[in-house]
């Protein structure tokens, strides 16, 4: 089986891009120090390939696509000239290279090698599965902890997750992203799978949909909810309506094994004492005062921000002489939660406009194409992005330039080769 799927890559070229697929859908259990291999791979293979194959293969199009797609780091450098913090602008320069040298790899790859539907095929079943190990693994850490004897409580665990997990630490946001983009992978590779091998394939949804509910990271859930009912509203005749209440079982059941912490967020967030009173101990309470902070500071110079190392210092004093409210410990520093005011504090509306151009194009090439998964990927990013800075971490900043830039540039080889033939 597996040298018949090894068959239908002929070139070199197409068996190094299927290893690069396959060590991304590794993503989910890479060890930490070992999270940016993905790029790695991709940048030798890139390398390689333009040694040996200088001359284009297809014509896909301008060369601004790379330029804009990786605009915002240059943004990001150029703000280094007026930033009062250095030390922190070029760390999160060099936590935000993927978004540099992913777009011109991806750009360089689709012209010279052939894109096939195996290497996606490839990907989508070897990421879902890692994401499913990934799971389990963080349950046997939550019970080794003592959360499923009672011994200690959910919030306590997930405080542990994001710094103990045996290499693989993530912030629970981080983590329920990770599983999310697995989640919306099954319809895409349900057909795959017969008989007892579609009960697998239930199983680990069910657990990453359990898993995403334990955490219940709230824009998490939301961008995979919208994402996931783009599926639905498209194919909710094919599916069916005995299907879908199969789903909606599925997710209630997951729900209920954690109703208690969801019930507990919820009511947090649509509660008017949430809005009205800063409590430094509810997470909604605490963002709308940073937002508050923020569009303060967006205001004193919202042309060009205030440079890329200055959020953390300049949140810290709002909320220090606003509502008198001081972080000792450096892991609760502030950051805007929202990318988009994040950008916009940093490098003022000339970087969020190339920014909103950038996911422009995003959703312009999924939407032209009608690939929905793509689309739906797009979607899920860009409501994410609402709610956290997922651009000044190295998964956040992983997930969003390999994911979305492969999916652009592979659609744009696609087409350029079909209207090539025609």
């Amino acid at each position: 089986m597996i040298k018949s799927f090894l068959a239908k890559f002929s070139s070199l070229e197409e068996k190094l891009f299927l290893s690069l697929m396959i060590i991304m859908g590794l993503f989910p259990v890479l060890p930490n120090k070992l999270k940016p291999l993905p790029v790695v791979i991709l940048i030798l293979i890139t390398i390689w390939i333009l040694m040996k194959s200088p001359k284009r293969k297809i014509k896909t199009g301008s060369i601004l696509y790379p330029i804009i797609l990786s605009s915002l780091l240059i943004i990001y450098a150029v703000s280094l000239l007026y930033t009062d913090n250095l030390r922190i602008g070029f760390k999160r320069l060099e936590t935000g290279a993927s978004l540099f040298i992913v777009p011109w790899a991806f750009y360089h790859l689709s012209e010279r090698i052939s894109w096939k539907k195996e290497h996606l095929k490839a990907l989508l079943h070897t990421y879902f599965w890692s994401a499913v190990v990934y799971a389990v693994i963080i349950i046997i850490f939550f019970y080794s902890i003592g959360y499923y004897r009672g011994e200690q409580t959910l919030e306590y665990c997930l405080s542990w997750l994001d710094g103990m997990l045996w290499g693989l630490s993530q912030h629970a946001i981080y983590a329920s992203m990770i599983i999310s983009i697995a989640a919306l992978m099954i319809p895409y590779i349900y057909q795959d799978y017969k008989g007892w091998k579609k009960i697998l394939l239930a199983l680990g949804g069910i657990l990453l949909i359990y898993i995403l509910f334990l955490m219940f990271r709230k824009g998490v859930i939301i961008a995979i909810s919208l994402s996931a009912l783009i599926f639905l509203m498209k194919h909710w005749r094919k599916i069916g309506l005995v299907r879908i209440g199969l789903i909606t079982t599925v997710l209630l059941i997951a729900g209920f094994l954690v109703k208690d912490k969801i019930a507990e967020r919820v009511i947090e967030m649509f509660s008017v004492d949430t809005y009205a009173q800063v409590d430094v101990d509810k997470s909604t309470s605490m963002r709308f005062t940073v937002y508050n902070c923020v569009i303060d500071d967006i205001k004193k110079s919202p042309l060009i921000g205030h440079g890329i190392g200055d959020g953390y210092e300049l949140i810290e004093t709002c909320l220090e002489e606003k509502h008198g409210i001081v972080f000792h410990d450096s892991k609760l520093r502030k950051n805007s939660h929202n990318q988009y005011l994040g950008i916009w504090l940093y490098c003022g509306l000339i970087g969020l406009g190339l920014f909103l151009i950038q996911l422009f194009l995003y959703f312009k090439k999924a939407v032209s194409t009608k690939n929905l998964f793509f689309i739906q990927l797009t979607l899920f990013f860009t409501v994410v992005l609402f709610t956290e800075n997922i651009l000044n971490r190295q998964t956040g900043v992983l997930l969003f330039a390999l994911f979305l830039n492969l999916f652009f540039f592979m659609q744009l080889a696609t087409d350029s080769k079909a209207a090539q033939n025609d």
